[in-house]
């Protein structure tokens, strides 16, 4: 167990360097060589884990959204009213994001790679639909709708959550690039709002 638990820690500790590296890089930018000095870690420790930086930014992927998705799952199992974790969806998301500055450069260089790497295309096509299907079931709830509702109204969330996810990714992309900073939490609220008024203008029947 000692040598499980001291694997996972270096493994945390490169994941961690990596993620310094490549955000302020990027990823064709850094070398292995940088993320070995940003980790402290010996070359041969590097590379015991990690052969190749594709790797390493593959299982970077992985830990990342693996955590995300331990969060969510959290947050849909709570025993509250669908419409406050929907809103905690929304707002966690942006707080995780903005408290670390090199949190969205580094999201935006990772997913840059799924162009390009099969695995990383996969890991987040997955998780994307992970949380479109959050999405949908707390507002399926909000509208006191059940998971297998009727057609239309099916529908009608299954539009709603695509519209929800895409603004959480075009707003995101936006807050990164804008020359004038503003508040991306508040904002994404604000839109999120809008979309539920107009899903809740057409309850479900």
């Amino acid at each position: 167990m000692a040598d499980e638990q001291r694997s996972a820690a270096r493994r945390r500790q490169i994941f961690q360097a990596a993620a310094v590296v490549f955000a302020r890089q990027g990823y064709h930018g850094a070398r292995m060589d940088d993320i070995v000095k940003e980790s402290g870690l010996s070359k041969g420790a590097l590379y015991w884990y990690f052969k190749t930086k594709e790797e390493l930014a593959t299982g970077l992927v992985h830990q990342m959204l693996s955590a995300e998705k331990h969060g969510m799952d959290e947050l849909m199992a709570a025993p509250r009213p669908a419409a406050e974790r929907l809103e905690e969806l929304v707002r966690g998301f942006a707080r995780e994001l903005t408290k670390d500055p090199d949190k969205a450069p580094l999201a935006l260089e990772l997913l840059a790679l799924a162009q390009n790497i099969p695995d990383i295309r996969a890991c987040y096509s997955v998780h994307h639909e992970q949380y479109t299907e959050c999405m949908r079931t707390l507002l399926l709830e909000v509208c006191e709708a059940e998971p297998d509702a009727h057609a239309e109204a099916a529908r009608r969330a299954d539009a709603a959550a695509l519209a929800l996810a895409s603004a959480v990714d075009g707003l995101t992309l936006r807050w990164t690039l804008a020359r004038t900073a503003f508040d991306l939490e508040e904002k994404l609220w604000e839109v999120v709002q809008v979309i539920v008024r107009g899903l809740l203008s057409h309850p479900a029947a």
